[in-house]
């Protein structure tokens, strides 16, 4: 059976001007073929009548807490809960996240690592959900951000055991917090907490196999540190005004994912149970972030969507939503649309296998209501989900 979707406008991911009245055929997992409207219509065919509507490659969040909960106030959860009860979120959250038009995430932070048998069981058909690249356990200071569900390590000796140990877990991409985070108590957003040496150590381990490294950096140091020690991708990352922080991000073509929506989300929660101290360090992340934010697309920096699902109010299958914070804070819907299809590809290493409509590539496709590039927010009108030419979520044959 072949499935081929009538378009009324297609958004390819690559930055192109969109095309109307296409059809979009899918034979197996794989686009077969991008054409202008078919005369006659191949035998044992599917039609998808999406000619009212906008078709764009399945989006890509490449920054999730699969198993997290996003409650007010996740620390204790994550520090209280089993590896059952995390392992259940994160079927649950996979589902929703599949279902809400993500077909690929990138897992930063997760408790006992379950992150990594979640991405098997996906694999192999066992449960439904994106596709992903797991991080396991993030690499922390003793004490440092996130220090109660993340692998503690100090020195460069650690940092390399810390490395190999999660290798041996068989993780996809190592992240280490290279500074402190809004979210636990007692620590400051910005403060250096790795030094340059643990990080180069970190990025040679990781790199000697492949593996590619990210990090939670905030503030000028950590920021600068990270990149100049060879990492390749810098989550949040706001540069407190950092213009040197800037031109090294744009001449290394570091990654910035900068999870807009979650600062947004904490800083304006407190009277929903997000503590106070959490929520003022929060108001201050904004301000930079945002910035900061605006200073890369200026810059034409390299540029990803990740959601931080997972932490407060940030609903796993409500990812869309970080697409409206970064159109409003200085992208084209064009270009978000972008960095959540090709962008995320690209750092996900994938880019020869989704991101893009492309013939050939694997058939990850999403159908919306109205035009996302007259108002972004038509984004969350998912009405049809493909994950490897199979229908997840619309209406079926």
């Amino acid at each position: 059976m072949k499935t081929l979707i009538r378009t009324g406008q297609l958004i390819d991911g690559t930055g192109a001007e969109p095309r109307t009245d296409m059809d979009l055929l899918i034979e197996g997992n794989r686009i077969a073929a991008i054409t202008p409207r078919l005369d006659a219509i191949p035998e044992d065919t599917w039609v998808v009548d999406a000619t009212q509507k906008t078709v764009l490659p399945g989006l890509i969040d490449a920054h999730v807490h699969i198993c997290s909960d996003p409650v007010a106030d996740p620390v204790y959860l994550e520090l209280t809960d089993s590896p059952a009860l995390h392992t259940i979120r994160g079927i649950r959250n996979a589902r929703l996240t599949l279902e809400s038009g993500v077909t690929t995430i990138r897992t930063l932070g997760t408790p006992h690592g379950v992150d990594i048998e979640l991405r098997d069981a996906i694999n192999a058909g066992t449960i439904p959900g994106p596709r992903m690249k797991a991080g396991g356990r993030t690499i922390t200071i003793t004490g440092g951000h996130g220090f109660y569900y993340r692998m503690e390590a100090d020195g460069v000796d650690e940092m390399r055991r810390a490395v190999r140990a999660l290798i041996k877990d068989g993780v996809d991409v190592i992240k280490l917090t290279v500074t402190g985070g809004v979210m636990t108590p007692g620590i400051m957003p910005g403060i250096p907490k790795f030094n340059f040496e643990e990080i180069a150590a970190v990025v040679e381990e990781a790199h000697k196999v492949g593996l590619k490294v990210t990090g939670h950096a905030e503030g000028k140091q950590g920021v600068n540190d990270a990149m100049l020690a060879g990492i390749d991708c810098l989550e949040h990352g706001y540069f407190m005004n950092n213009e040197e922080g800037l031109a090294i991000l744009v001449k290394k073509g570091v990654y910035l994912v900068p999870t807009i929506m979650a600062y947004d989300l904490i800083a304006t929660g407190e009277d929903r149970g997000v503590p106070p101290a959490t929520a003022a360090r929060s108001q201050m992340a904004v301000e930079y972030n945002t910035v900061g934010f605006r200073n890369a697309v200026n810059a034409g920096a390299k540029i990803a969507m990740g959601s931080d699902g997972g932490t407060a109010f940030n609903d796993h299958n409500l990812t869309w939503r970080e697409l409206v914070h970064m159109v409003k804070h200085g992208m084209t819907p064009m270009q978000a649309i972008v960095a959540a299809t090709h962008n995320g590809a690209d750092l996900l290493g994938w880019l020869d296998r989704i991101g893009t409509l492309e013939v050939g590539k694997l058939a990850d496709v999403i159908v919306v209501d109205g035009d996302p590039l007259a108002d972004i927010n038509q984004i969350g009108n998912v009405t049809h989900v493909f994950k490897d030419g199979k229908l997840v979520r619309g209406p079926q044959k």
